[in-house]
């Protein structure tokens, strides 16, 4: 006969089941998600943590939105700091135009004019967060060129065992192509361009792992064996005022031109550079320098390998190009020549002269035309973007681009000149002899474009908004306990616990009746036992 008491083991699982459900709606309760206690939705769970996932995104995306607004206002605001400048630009033009007005009245109307130029110098230099906040190379129409000098290290005296020379400029993009013409001779030089502190482009060797040198500075070591030779005295270290290239920074392989650099043909160069995308040269080789069975290729740095690619037609092993990483925005241009005979980056008009072959290579200069550098934003998790397009205006601190003079308000022409540029002329669909209108192109295009990206920003915003509502309540519905129903739950398991354990301790006495009545049998081992 067995005497298990099934009675009570019964009891006990339903005393602990009701109590694990006694504390499951405790937790729901007092948390108010029915994602707390010992038995979970695992596919509400996995929802609900998607659903938190989504919430987060779009809260970067709209702090993201948020900022790139902030960054619209304050452009904004400057906008209508030109605008106030232009109005007072334009009241100072008027006088000046005045018959009446005199010589020193016009001195006195100029001097205030450069100093409203200079504020709007200012205020194209103006960043946000560490980005322009506008672009000098964007102008009414379109972009325009920056002009660079020379760096010429063949007309003068060579009194130098290695020389560098460099000079930087604001380019107010990173993006575009650059221009320009060199000539270094047989020995070779190495012509370098640089954004910040990225090198994006080596004609000739890199410089050496771990070199001091900083490619913004000149650097010129004297060689006192200068014109050594029967009857010739060394020259004077006419550079003594430039620090000595330092011994870390030996210089490698160059790019040669035919001949001597003052006598021969220049090459030219045009590199092409945008944040992104690939850096692509061509290098046109000047008549004497180039290959006898193909015109493109030059003779005098081999293995030339053609490429198919109009862009860059041939690639050379001494010739290096970087691109630029997607985002970057460092707008300032540094352009380096390394030498250690002579070599030369002309300026516009300048050339070798003699002995050079008509060879179709206009005397240009170094010039940089801008791509216009538009910024994209990421709006959602869908991939939506919108696009801030680069603003800039006139600061009418340089030449009259009708006229090629300086604006200014010394005589009669040119404040007439400065007028048209602010206020535009009848021949505005004509950009080569007038203007479009500094002040129109402010109000119609550059503060239209804010205006336009802002309402787009602000959409966007509101859409986000929206789909965090949504959020919530998918959260919301997913997670939160429903007070009530737990509230019901809590009670019938109370009931439970309560009833189990008297039906615990009832069945305990069970066991001992039956105890009692297999223990005192006659029959049993009990009474049947012998002392």
């Amino acid at each position: 006969m067995q005497l298990t008491n099934f009675s009570f083991l019964n009891s006990r699982m339903d005393y602990l089941d009701s109590q694990a459900n006694f504390k499951s709606a405790v937790q729901r309760i007092s948390s108010g998600s029915k994602m707390e206690g010992l038995r979970k939705d695992v596919g509400a769970y996995s929802q609900g943590v998607n659903a938190r996932l989504s919430q987060l995104h779009n809260n970067s995306y709209k702090t993201n939105l948020q900022n790139t607004r902030s960054f619209l206002e304050v452009q904004e605001q400057g906008l209508r700091e030109v605008l106030d400048i232009y109005d007072r630009m334009d009241v100072l033009t008027i006088k000046a135009l005045d018959p009446t007005a005199n010589a020193s009245h016009r001195e006195l109307y100029d001097q205030e004019f450069k100093s409203l130029s200079n504020q709007l110098e200012e205020i194209m230099k103006r960043k946000f967060n560490g980005d322009y906040l506008y672009s000098n190379t964007v102008v009414c129409g379109g972009v325009r060129e920056i002009a660079l000098g020379e760096l010429d290290l063949a007309t003068v005296d060579n009194t130098w065992a290695h020389a560098i020379r460099a000079q930087s400029v604001q380019i107010g993009s990173p993006a575009g192509t650059l221009s320009f013409r060199v000539n270094s001779g047989t020995a070779g030089d190495t012509y370098r361009v640089w954004l910040g502190d990225r090198l994006v482009f080596s004609l000739g060797d890199p410089p050496p792992v771990g070199s001091s040198v900083d490619h913004r500075e000149n650097y010129n070591t004297y060689n006192p064996a200068n014109r050594a030779g029967p009857g010739r005295t060394a020259l004077p270290d006419q550079f003594s005022h430039i620090q000595d290239v330092p011994a870390d920074n030996p210089m490698g392989s160059g790019w040669r031109t035919s001949d001597a650099a003052g006598s021969h043909d220049d090459d030219l160069i045009e590199l092409t550079f945008e944040p992104g995308k690939p850096t692509t040269y061509k290098i046109t080789p000047g008549g004497s320098s180039r290959d006898g069975t193909d015109s493109g290729k030059s003779r005098m740095n081999t293995p030339g390998v053609a490429t198919g690619d109009p862009d860059t037609p041939y690639t050379y092993p001494n010739v290096f190009a970087y691109d630029l990483p997607a985002g970057f925005d460092n707008r300032e241009l540094t352009l380096q020549i390394e030498t250690k005979s002579i070599g030369i980056i002309y300026e516009k008009g300048s050339s070798s002269g003699r002995n050079e072959t008509n060879d179709g290579i206009a005397n240009s200069g170094i010039t940089f035309t801008p791509i216009e550098y538009n910024t994209d934003v990421e709006m959602n998790a869908e991939g939506d973007t919108i696009t801030l397009n680069a603003k800039g205006f006139g600061t009418l601190g340089d030449a009259s681009p009708v006229t090629g003079a300086n604006h200014t308000l010394s005589d009669y022409n040119s404040a007439r000149d400065t007028l048209d540029h602010l206020r535009g002329n009848p021949y505005a669909n004509d950009g080569k002899i007038s203007y479009y209108g500094e002040e129109k192109c402010v109000v119609n295009e550059r503060l239209a474009s804010v205006g336009a990206e802002m309402s787009r920003i602000d959409k966007a915003l509101e859409s986000l908004e929206r789909k965090a509502i949504t959020d919530e309540l998918t959260i919301s519905r997913i997670e939160d306990a429903d007070v009530a129903q737990e509230a019901t739950n809590l009670a019938t398991a109370s009931i439970k616990t309560q009833m189990s354990a008297q039906v615990m301790s009832k069945s305990t006495r069970l066991k001992d009746v039956l105890i009692a009545l297999t223990t005192e049998h006659f029959r049993s081992s009990v009474l049947s036992a012998k002392l």
